[in-house]
């Protein structure tokens, strides 16, 4: 048997909250409209239903001044059909000056009407079903003689089903508009207010990287259908660091320990009688001997144990050129430098950034093929290359090439792990490090570090 799966709490929570706030709209809009203005007159009118004020106005539209001063009736199109409807219909207007204009039989109930209409306002009078009185309507309305207060009887009346059918347009309107509001205004800060823990959450992940560690994404606000999602995230985070704390010690141990091996190693090979394999081999020592520094270099520096300074890049290559020069000779390369006369001022840690540099040039004297130029080049903008005229790097490979344990062609030595640690280094003095291919055909790798401005404004 499948089980459906459950409804999310959080979406239930929305849902149910969006719904309350829809539903105390409507009660509001029920108390303060619907009743007052529409069941509650409704229920009055279905005994006594009133006058069509239209009638009064109907009247007024038709008097006319009359020669004599006074006042008189036109029968006007809208005043001829309400008599055709309702042929028992009657009228008496007055003016507060007194003048007065009639039509119809008036009931002996109101004979004595006219000489009291400008004391009221407004009447309205329905009689109980059966009576033999008529019911009366008093409204001010407009006329040709000036305002007028018109009394009428007989005309028509508002039915109940006319009256709802024009309110409840009204209240379909108005319910529309409110249900709108509410959906386009409230609804949203409420989704918003329940979900800020979420923001704050997601705006914390971002920020997580390799080089700050110990992050936490927040709890606070965070709904509890989420919050096992969050912890068992920071759960994981943690984790992580720990692991890559326990990596880095083992890296820097190790590093360490490999340290004192290798410089003996290396005094024993250059010490010893000359042998066919001995360049091969002080070469392969000398690069194992700056792996286990490079490793170092990283760790001090993820540590926060070098301080990064002014260096001079032009000074930094004529070092590793010079140093690396018999090197070079040896395995049948000319190695040059290229730089300008003025310093190239940069900063970063001159033990890392010069054991990269000299990892770059030892690879290229690896690929090489054992003859041509090596160059090494520096530029006023702070990016330093090395250009050899080896079989170069295919386009598919130059980005993996600075990924850990990948190697183009096996090798009999090394694990593939010097570009990397290469460009490891140069991220960490904030610079990116590309190959591409250089204009003799071999291979150009290209690090490329932003000049220290303190430099520039110590300068007068």
């Amino acid at each position: 048997m499948i089980r459906k799966p459950k409804i999310v709490r959080l979406e239930r929570r929305l849902t149910r909250r969006m719904i309350q706030v829809q539903a105390v709209a409507l009660l509001l809009f029920f108390a303060l409209v619907v009743f007052p203005l529409g069941i509650y007159p409704a229920l009055r009118f279905i005994d006594a239903p009133p006058l069509d004020p239209a009638n009064g106005e109907t009247f007024a539209e038709a008097i006319r001044p009359a020669p004599d001063g006074g006042a008189q009736v036109e029968m006007t199109s809208k005043l001829k059909q309400l008599i055709a409807d309702k042929p028992g219909v009657w009228f008496v207007a007055s003016t507060e000056a007194g003048i007065k204009v009639s039509y119809g039989k008036i009931p002996i109930f109101y004979d004595e009407l006219d000489t009291a209409l400008w004391e009221f306002a407004s009447v309205d009078v329905r009689p109980r079903a059966g009576s033999p009185v008529d019911a009366l309507q008093l409204e001010r309305h407009r006329s040709q003689i000036g305002d007028v207060m018109v009394a009428s009887g007989g005309g028509r009346t508002i039915g109940v089903l006319s009256f709802v059918a024009g309110f409840w347009a009204l209240f379909s309107l108005a319910l529309l508009a409110i249900t709108t509001i509410a959906a386009a205004i409230i609804i949203p800060r409420v989704i918003r207010r329940e979900l800020r823990g979420l923001k704050q959450a997601a705006e914390q992940a971002e920020l997580i990287d390799i080089d700050a560690r110990g992050t936490q994404l927040p709890t606070e606000n965070v709904p509890q259908e989420v919050r096992a999602l969050v912890d068992a995230v920071n759960a994981g985070l943690t984790r992580l660091d720990k692991a890559y704390a326990q990596r880095e010690r083992f890296l820097a141990d190790s590093a360490h320990e490999l340290r004192t091996p290798i410089a003996i190693l290396q005094t024993r090979l250059e010490t010893a009688a000359p042998f066919p394999e001995k360049s091969r081999l002080l070469m392969d020592v000398a690069r194992l001997s700056g792996l286990a520094d490079q490793l170092l270099d990283l760790q001090r520096i993820d540590l926060g144990e070098t301080a990064m300074r002014p260096l001079d890049l032009v000074e930094i290559a004529g070092t590793v050129v010079g140093d690396l020069a018999p090197l070079a000779i040896n395995a049948g390369y000319e190695l040059e430098l290229q730089a300008p006369e003025q310093a190239v001022t940069v900063s970063g840690d001159e033990g890392s950034l010069t054991r990269a540099i000299a990892n770059v040039v030892q690879n290229a004297i690896v690929h090489g093929n054992n003859h041509g130029h090596i160059t090494v080049e520096v530029t006023a903008a702070g990016a330093l290359s090395v250009s050899d005229e080896g079989p170069g790097v295919a386009p598919a490979d130059r980005e993996r090439i600075f990924e850990p344990f990948y190697r183009v062609k096996p090798l009999a030595t090394g694990a593939g792990l010097g570009l990397n640690l290469v460009a490891s280094i140069i991220q960490r003095h904030h610079g990116r490090i590309a190959v591409t291919e250089a204009p003799g055909g071999g291979a150009r790798f290209t690090m490329a570090l932003p000049l220290d401005t303190r430099a520039d404004a110590a300068q007068p």
